[in-house]
């Protein structure tokens, strides 16, 4: 069983905030073309409460640091919402600045889901070096169901905190699908 490290899995919790929507393209935005997606196909949502972090096994036997399942509500569709870190970097010589983070993110619900890719960054919010502010962007670039021929892109401005082992959410964007 490998699991991150401690100094992994602080940042990682940071992690899970999710958050998005940008203009323009590269790996963590949206194509141009889904900009013209057809309104009617389109939902803009906003999420804000509370997850759970935890170790997420991502394989057999290897776990990372995520917000567990969390009941939302996006586009009208009740469902879970998780998240798992994909990868890990410290800025500064130390790693005494903020955490930058890559996650993925699923929604769930017996309608369809979809999936973000996302890179986030968790800044420190004071003394205290277990509670970190995370903002992160995120590109829906899968989904099944009502998602099917997911886009669109979220934000999202949190908190991690390690103490608590909690994350706060406030997330805002545009989801599309083929169902919605």
């Amino acid at each position: 069983m490998r699991i991150i490290t401690a100094r992994a899995a602080s940042t990682a919790i940071l992690a899970f905030t999710i958050g998005c929507t940008g203009t323009g393209e590269g790996p963590f935005e949206p194509a141009a073309s889904t900009a013209s997606r057809a309104a009617a196909r389109c939902e803009n949502l906003s999420v804000e409460g509370t997850a759970a972090l935890g170790l997420i096994e991502v394989a057999p036997g290897v776990f990372t640091l995520g917000a567990l399942p969390t009941p939302v509500t996006i586009a009208g569709i009740a469902g879970l919402l998780s998240s798992a870190v994909t990868s890990l970097d410290d800025s500064g010589k130390l790693g005494q600045g903020a955490q930058h983070i890559s996650l993925v993110h699923t929604f769930v619900a017996p309608e369809g889901t979809f999936t973000t890719r996302d890179r986030a960054v968790c800044a420190p919010a004071g003394k205290d070096a277990n509670v970190c502010r995370v903002n992160d962007v995120l590109s829906v670039v899968t989904g099944t169901g009502v998602f099917a021929n997911a886009a669109g892109s979220l934000r999202n401005h949190g908190v991690i905190d390690l103490n608590t082992f909690s994350l706060s959410i406030s997330l805002r964007g545009r989801v599309c699908g083929d169902g919605l």
